[in-house]
């Protein structure tokens, strides 16, 4: 993708900026930190998605969706129909921009974004919720602070652990096999339920891909799996016909941030329901950490504006994100993939506990995995 060509304005910022002072919401940009006309050039480019016209926003370069994935990615395909759903919900004339970066995980959009963004409304993150899993953990690659991260927008999907023997197969001492990429991969919300649970889980480490996974439970190599990402009711069928049945699901919160079942399983217990049920406390710094894991392995996206991103900038994003959320097209998409798209307030403080959940979490990476960030 090359970089994106100037305009050929003879007017600099500050000058245009002065001109648009008078026109509505035009005060907003003036709240946010200065930026040079070339900023969003150095930071990232992309194609525009909306059509170029005066902003009435004060963004004259129009902004920037930075997607963390590569081409050909999750990320990617998301965004090819979210941010056409956002430049029809922004005000006219906004250009919306989308460009690609990094790999798979998004640690490299997140730290780009972290340290070249700006709070002015101009540039947003699109990121998985695995960026949010290395920075729980404490993976030294990312230089990023998620408790900064102000939520417009975010999908998320089902989370459930399956295995042999349904929930009876997952009880305190049973010793299930479980596949799992890493111990701080993806499958981190189940190791650590599962623990959480007594069940003396015994890791198969390095089943990355559902193929891997399937294959696994079909010749016994593993007695339990745990099912994420977009799909999930579509793989959690073909892996009951290898005997494995739907223990528990990582469930959801509720508009009052009590528990609650995965509205796509409401007959299926909800991971916290299930722990009570055994005698187990649903609560506890390593409690709270299981929340924040959990919430990032169900986050397929999450759309983020920078730390001290000006409150009317902020609302600006938030009612587009609203918007899109519930656009047509974004919603066909979210339900062909088993995806809760919405708009995303609420979404960052689940993901981020307190300091001593975090210090527990890794603590607890070491003592059961001898697993240490490098």
């Amino acid at each position: 993708m090359g970089p994106k060509t100037g305009t050929g304005r003879p007017l600099g910022r500050r000058r245009a900026l002065g001109l648009l002072a008078g026109l509505p919401l035009a005060g907003l940009a003036g709240r946010a930190r200065a930026a040079s006309p070339s900023r969003l050039q150095s930071l990232f480019v992309g194609p525009a998605m909306a059509a170029p016209g005066p902003s009435p926003t004060g963004f004259p370069d129009g902004a920037t969706i930075v997607v963390g994935g590569p081409e050909g990615g999750g990320l990617d395909a998301w965004s090819r129909v979210i941010v056409p759903a956002l430049g029809q919900a922004m005000p006219p004339g906004i250009t919306l921009h989308r460009t690609l970066s990094g790999g798979a995980d998004g640690v490299t959009a997140a730290n780009q974004f972290d340290a070249r963004g700006m709070p002015d409304g101009q540039s947003v993150l699109l990121a998985p919720g695995l960026a949010a899993t290395a920075w729980l953990v404490g993976d030294p690659r990312a230089q990023f602070d998620v408790g900064h991260w102000v939520p417009v927008m975010a999908g998320a999907t089902p989370g459930v652990v399956m295995a042999r023997g349904g929930a009876a197969g997952v009880a305190r001492g049973r010793r299930p096999r479980i596949a799992a990429a890493s111990p701080a991969g993806p499958d981190l919300p189940a190791l650590l339920a599962l623990d959480l649970l007594q069940a003396d889980a015994v890791p198969v480490f390095g089943l990355a891909e559902p193929a891997q996974v399937a294959d696994a439970l079909r010749h016994g190599a593993v007695d339990a799996v745990f099912v994420h990402g977009e799909r999930a009711p579509d793989r959690i069928a073909v892996l009951a016909e290898s005997g494995a049945l739907p223990a528990f699901s990582l469930g959801t919160r509720d508009a009052a941030g009590a528990f609650a079942r995965d509205p796509l399983y409401p007959d299926l217990p909800a991971f916290a329901e299930l722990l009570t049920a055994a005698g187990g406390r649903a609560s506890g710094p390593l409690f709270d950490a299981w929340c924040a894991v959990a919430a990032a392995g169900q986050m397929e996206f999450g759309l983020m504006l920078p730390h001290l991103t000006p409150a009317a900038l902020v609302a600006l994003w938030r009612r587009a994100g609203a918007v899109a959320a519930q656009a047509p097209e974004v919603q066909a998409t979210a339900a062909a993939l088993a995806v809760r798209a919405s708009a995303g307030a609420d979404t960052v403080a689940p993901l981020v506990p307190g300091a001593e959940a975090l210090l527990e979490l890794r603590r607890w990476l070491a003592a059961r995995f001898n697993w240490h960030p490098t």
